[in-house]
């Protein structure tokens, strides 16, 4: 140990020239602060909400950034500069010369790089802090914001850091060492650091990886979900840095990897020992884990909510059916169901809020909520934590097609061959993804679960395929559009009397396409699609098939008549009662919605709080706008909308924008932005409002006549051109020339 201090004491003289503790504490404060200042800078008043401390949230939005890039290329400039020191200078021959061991001088070296490495995560963590403070003080934070130092989270994130970059700091340490050239040890560490970046974003890598494990940190500030001090990830870098810091120090010993490992003798016996435990431990480290079901199905939780709630519901995914009805007491809840639970994704209601879930019989399902009136957040726990997980991480991260964009846009019509390769490459990533997913804690889903997900992107690109063949045929109708043999061996994995895939409205639409294949009468698709379902056996499938098709046709039927004609010859086919009981619901909503009808009544306020009822716009047309700021379509649409409002001011119209948005600050924030010409209106109760109105997607266009009746309770678009037309149409106006 004194030979080691003695070498360390050295290598702490010899730092003093090198900058590395200055560089450490530079790229370690870069990031929070400038985080702090653009944050400071763009002054956007955070809203009102539930409890949050800006430290945690400040690492949780910056933390990636410095482990992803920042840390890294600290750990390669100082292992470079370190080493390339006493190359330059021959220090390595004379330490040599010196009653040193070698073992002390390979590893004081490297241990000073370690201690830069700390330096930089503490200066990191410092700076978060300071730059979390700076936040507080400049810009005007709300009540419910906390800059209080979180000790507990703030040491773990430090110890996860480390232990995450000891496999990195091993392998470019041992490259420095065995290259003397400062150049080439940096450009391959860059070559890694870049190449990693830009890959990362096309495949995964494996968890042994150098610098996947630092990236692990950086996506999962918070650690372990099951409570453990450290993740897999950091133990296998550990193991993984041990490995590489025995070949590179044998290495450096005998100066060849020849005579380090293939001289006669126990070094290679040695070698192959330190691999057989070491990469054994890896091993097992990296063979992922899965939940066991547990003896009963039970849901349990805590919650906190601004405002009193003490009932949640769990409810099904194909009519919104509540199964089950959950007390809450002192913020907890804990209930064993004894219902029926295929596997699916399930709705836990809470107040205004929906959660989804995945949940099968003998699951133990625990969540933990965090709710207000706009919005709220969930966190999964228990034996469907993969799962669950998967799916959040998969909403939060909506991938984007190339295929269903460049199907939309009618690209590649005249060139299946190039189609088919886009589908089928984009087709096999998103199944490597899903086989790919684990939690921090290395647990995958199960392989139910991993079937049934696999099955419905199937699906999706299935239903992509058929869609092609569509269009193809309207455009070639004499050339025939083959499936190749990749196309049948996804279309024969895909079962077709699949009851638990009928929640998803992708396999109905799937099953639609098989099922009226080959009939060629000249009536409309949903019509063959009824005449097919009739045809099957009966029993709950074709009852779920049923419901389906009857729910889609109840909504496209364009009068009240074919609505109940429809029913009328179809609901008998049913075998249980409930479903006609939710199509009556529907149909009763759709009559209320014809041209002629008594628009419902609503209350509203304009960016003044002056508050409006239908009752008040009485006298004028009333065209509505349903938007909200969070969407898309609505905003491309806006211009339009505002065109029409100010070419049409002095006809007897009233244009009204009515806003959907819960957070009622992001309305106020956008309003002011907005055309004159139209009433600028916030809903007040929007749950009424959209039941009423059917508004579950925006935007949505309505027109209503002067009394206050429908005129037309789907209007298209304003970048229609039927949407002037029809509204000129209603005012008795000629058509333009």
């Amino acid at each position: 140990m004194q030979n080691f201090i003695t070498a360390l004491k050295a290598e702490h003289l010899k730092r003093k020239k090198t900058g590395v503790y200055l560089t450490a504490i530079i790229l370690g404060a870069f990031i929070p602060l400038i985080y702090a200042i653009a944050f400071i800078i763009q002054s956007e008043t955070p809203q009102p909400g539930l409890p949050y401390n800006i430290y945690a949230q400040t690492l949780e939005m910056i933390t990636s950034s410095f482990t992803d890039f920042f840390f890294p290329l600290l750990i390669l400039i100082s292992a470079s500069r370190l080493t390339q020191l006493d190359h330059k200078n021959g220090g390595w021959q004379l330490m040599e010369t010196q009653p040193l061991k070698k073992t002390s001088i390979y590893f004081a070296k490297y241990t000073q790089l370690i201690l830069v490495t700390f330096v930089s995560i503490l200066t990191f963590i410092a700076a978060s802090y300071l730059g979390s403070v700076l936040i507080s003080l400049f810009t005007d934070m709300p009540e419910n914001a906390s800059v209080s130092f979180d000790f507990g989270l703030s040491f773990w994130l430090m110890v996860r850091m480390l232990l995450a970059a000891l496999l990195f700091a091993s392998v470019q340490y041992a490259v420095s060492v065995l290259l003397p050239s400062f150049i080439w040890s940096m450009l391959i560490g860059l070559f890694l650091l870049l190449g990693y970046m830009i890959a990362v974003n096309f495949k995964t890598f494996p968890s042994w990886f150098p610098l996947e494990t630092l990236k692990k940190v950086g996506n999962y500030t918070k650690g372990s979900d099951l409570g453990y001090w450290i993740t897999y990830s950091e133990i296998i870098s550990v193991l993984s840095s041990f490995i590489v810091l025995y070949i590179g120090f044998m290495r450096y010993k005998y100066k060849s990897i020849k005579r380090a490992f293939a001289s006669p003798g126990t070094r290679i016996g040695a070698l192959a020992g330190v691999l057989i435990i070491f990469g054994g431990a890896i091993w097992y480290m990296t063979t992922p884990n899965t939940m066991s079901p547990h003896s009963k199905t039970v849901i349990s939780g805590t919650i906190e909510s601004t405002t009193p709630i003490d009932k949640i519901y769990l409810a099904d995914n194909f009519m919104g059916d509540t199964l089950a009805e959950i007390n809450i007491s002192d913020g907890k809840f804990h209930q064993v169901v004894n219902n029926d639970f295929p596997l699916d994704i399930y709705h836990l209601k809470i107040g205004q809020n929906v959660a989804n879930v995945i949940l099968s019989n003998k699951d133990s399902l625990f969540v933990k909520l965090r709710i207000n009136k706009e919005n709220g957040e969930i966190d999964y726990y228990g034996t469907r934590i993969a799962e669950n997980q998967y799916v959040k991480n998969k909403k939060e991260n909506m991938p984007w097609s190339s295929v269903a964009y460049g199907l939309d846009q009618n690209r590649n019509l005249d060139k299946p061959e190039k189609f088919i390769d886009d589908l089928i490459s984009e087709w096999e990533e998103s199944m490597n993804e899903s086989d790919n997913f684990k939690t921090v804690d290395n647990y995958v889903p199960r392989d139910d679960y991993k079937l049934k997900n696999k099955r419905l992107l199937t699906i999706t690109y299935l239903n992509y395929w058929n869609e092609f063949v569509k269009k193809r045929k309207a455009l070639y109708p004499d050339e025939k559009t083959e499936a190749t043999e990749k196309i049948k061996e996804m279309i024969a994995t895909v079962p077709l009397n699949d009851e638990g895939l009928l929640s998803n409205e992708d396999y109905f639409r799937y099953l639609k396409s098989q099922i009226i294949a080959e009939n060629k009468e000249e009536v409309d698709e949903n019509t063959k699609t009824l005449q097919a379902i009739e045809k099957m056996e009966k029993g709950r499938f074709r009852d779920k098939m049923l419901y389906w098709q009857l729910d889609k046709s109840v909504k496209e039927a364009s009068s009240n008549e074919e609505r109940n004609n429809t029913l009328a010859k179809y609901s008998g086919l049913f075998t249980q009662n409930n479903y006609v009981a939710n199509l009556n619901a529907t149909n009763k909503l759709y009559a209320s919605l014809e041209a002629g009808k008594q628009a419902p009544q609503f209350e509203a306020i304009d960016k003044d709080q002056k508050v409006y009822t239908l009752n008040d716009l009485k006298g004028k047309y009333v065209v509505m706008d349903v938007w909200a700021t969070w969407c898309g379509p609505c905003e491309r649409e806006r211009p339009s909308f505002e065109k029409m409002a100010i070419k049409y001011k002095d006809q007897p119209v009233q244009f009204v924008a009515a806003s959907m948005d819960r957070r009622i600050e992001d309305w106020y924030v956008e309003v002011n932005n907005r055309s004159k010409s139209v009433l600028q209106l916030h809903i007040n109760d929007i749950s009424k409002f959209s039941k009423e109105y059917n508004t579950q997607s925006i935007p949505r266009f309505i027109l209503i006549d002067p009394d206050g009746n429908f005129a037309n309770s789907q209007l298209p678009f304003p970048s229609d051109a039927n949407f002037e037309k029809m509204l000129r149409d209603t005012l008795g106006l000629e058509e333009e020339k």
